[in-house]
């Protein structure tokens, strides 16, 4: 069902209006914090949009296709791939360019795609703790650590714990149905490599790792990338690649967050969460953030992360924790829009059965070796 176009930017409007009303330096500092958030979001669509144009992902896959060897090494290479994927250019990133490609695969290595879909979204999801840009909740609670350098440090061991859990769950699906899909006809060859939009995502990948600001890395890819595609007629159609109403409805929801902190809330996450351990806080934030999704969750939560172990343990709870509900977190809407474009069905049933396993457990993981 269409929406019309001026629901979301009224809407959000709106909420940023009575936030204003009730604090205008709430408003302030919700927009202050935004604003990089989303500029890096939008950014980074659009890079990567463009390397898929240029068939960079598609490569890539072939690639992994072609290689000589057994379909479970192709297979951990696409998971491998997402991973990468998902760390360095967030889960949003993976579930828009990664999903379509999964489908593809999927039939190559004996499987049926939606099983391969599945594991698409669970790691962009239980993936997403490595670095701050590998979520945007991750960039708001980025100044909690201090810097970026100093929240890698403190999430790797959980990141990776997190990680482990999607990798057991991806295998224990994948192996029991191999075999259960015909191959598609071979085709005549691997893509050739879209050498300058490689270029690029190399370099974005190493600024990423350095102290240049994130939004300015993401606005900086996303014109090299322009000039590396060279979309004939189209360098201002590149605008078209930002993803306006996702992050119109980011804005949106975070904005009713504020709203709830500024009408007692504040007050009451203090009241309820005060002196909690890290599991109680990693699993307030699980569930929420399947109840309202993971970026107003964070917002609204944030009062009872009082040190960088607690920002830790909700960040633990709001990105490895929404993979029960389609809404818990925005990869998984867009996830399960890529697949209806795709031409696959929606597995919204094994997705909240499986998440009513994944989320305990990849929580639960992640939280044991938070130091």
């Amino acid at each position: 069902m269409r929406t019309h176009p001026l629901l979301l930017p009224v809407a959000a409007a709106g909420a940023f209006t009575a936030l204003t009303a009730l604090s205008p330096a709430a408003a302030l500092d919700t927009l202050a914090r935004l604003a990089p958030v989303l500029g890096f979001a939008a950014g980074m669509t659009v890079a990567v949009n463009l390397a898929a144009e240029a068939n960079l992902f598609g490569w890539v896959v072939g690639r992994l296709a072609a290689l000589p060897v057994h379909r479970e090494v192709t297979a951990l290479g696409f998971f491998v791939v997402c991973a990468v994927c998902t760390a360095f250019f967030s889960l949003d990133t993976t579930a828009i360019m990664l999903t379509p490609l999964a489908v593809a695969l999927a039939p190559q290595l004996g499987i049926p795609a939606v099983v391969l879909a599945l594991e698409v979204v669970w790691v962009a999801n239980l993936g997403s703790l490595f670095l701050p840009v590998s979520n945007l909740t991750n960039l708001l609670a980025v100044e909690a650590f201090g810097s970026g350098g100093a929240y890698t440090a403190r999430a790797l061991a959980p990141a990776a714990a997190a990680l482990a859990v999607a990798l057991a769950a991806s295998y224990a699906v994948r192996v029991p149905l191999r075999n259960a899909a015909t191959p598609p006809a071979p085709k005549p060859g691997v893509p050739r490599r879209p050498t300058g939009a490689l270029a690029v995502l190399a370099a974005t990948l190493a600024a990423l790792l350095s102290p240049v600001p994130y939004w300015a890395t993401a606005a900086a890819a996303a014109c090299a990338m322009a000039v590396a595609v060279r979309p004939r007629g189209r360098r201002l159609a590149a605008l078209a690649e930002v993803p306006w109403r996702a992050l119109l409805l980011a804005a949106l929801l975070c904005a009713g967050a504020g709203i709830f902190l500024e009408l007692g809330g504040t007050r009451l996450v203090s009241e309820h969460l005060a002196g909690a351990g890290p599991i109680t806080i990693a699993a307030a934030g699980a569930a929420t953030a399947n109840l309202a999704n993971n970026l107003p969750a964070y917002l609204a939560l944030e009062p009872a992360a009082t040190d960088p172990r607690t920002a830790l343990a909700l960040l633990i709870g709001v990105n490895a924790g929404p993979v029960v509900t389609p809404w818990g977190s925005l990869a998984t809407l867009l996830w399960a829009g890529q697949l209806r474009a795709s031409g696959a069905r929606v597995p919204w049933r094994a997705f909240v059965l499986s998440g009513l396993l994944l989320a305990p457990a990849g929580v639960a993981a992640a939280v044991a070796v938070l130091r």
